[in-house]
């Protein structure tokens, strides 16, 4: 799946407040994707690019990000500065600052792994001038986004994502991918207690069905 199909189904949940809505417009999601690619939706969905236990983070801040947004589309820092004041979120000065160079953006159509592979790096960058590496990286990574994918794109290292729902709505979705309803939900929660991954059990869910994830 191209991340700009995915960032369009995450525009639809974040102007959805409805839970079942939610939940059906997930397990639309989880039907499409493959099987290679199901974990890593999942984890993008929630913000994340891996369950929480394994404690990956970025460790960057609006200020980074500021730098990354100036870089990524050349433009003036203290506009961006200002931009952000304005707006309050910087997934929306990326937005914009992206529309005003869509002549310039280099490709349009890289994968949700090629985004979740590349997001990864930066966050395990480390060391010695790892900041200027994650602004480096972050801004090539959104160069080469459409504007709406480099909306959530900022917002997912900044932990902002918030489209209002957990890893409990997720087990709904996938149940609701399956059976059209929520009534596997009981074993699904079953199987989370042991093991908090749902990047996990939703490639389990989709390689092998419910009862046999279970």
């Amino acid at each position: 799946m191209r991340f700009k199909d995915l960032a369009v189904y995450l525009e639809k949940l974040e102007k959805t407040s409805s839970r079942n809505e939610i939940t059906i417009i997930l397990s639309e999601l989880f039907k499409k994707a493959d099987l290679s690619e199901i974990d890593k939706i999942t984890y993008l969905v929630l913000g994340q690019l891996a369950p929480r236990y394994k404690g990956i983070i970025f460790n960057l801040a609006d200020r980074m990000m500021m730098r990354i947004l100036a870089k990524a589309y050349g433009a003036d820092i203290e506009k961006v500065k200002v931009s952000y004041r304005q707006k309050g979120d910087l997934g929306g000065v990326a937005f914009s600052l992206a529309q005003n160079q869509k002549s310039k953006i280099k490709n349009q159509n890289l994968s949700v792994l090629d985004v979740h592979t590349r997001l990864l790096e930066v966050a395990k960058e480390v060391g010695e001038k790892s900041q200027e590496r994650k602004i480096n990286k972050t801004a090539e990574l959104l160069s080469n986004l459409d504007s709406l994918s480099a909306r959530f794109v900022t917002r997912i290292p900044l932990g902002r994502l918030r489209l209002g729902f957990s890893d409990k709505t997720i087990l709904d979705a996938l149940s609701w991918m399956e059976m059209g309803n929520k009534s596997g939900r009981p074993l699904l929660t079953r199987v989370y207690e042991v093991l908090p991954d749902v990047g996990l059990l939703a490639k389990e869910v989709k390689e092998h069905g419910i009862e046999k994830a279970s």
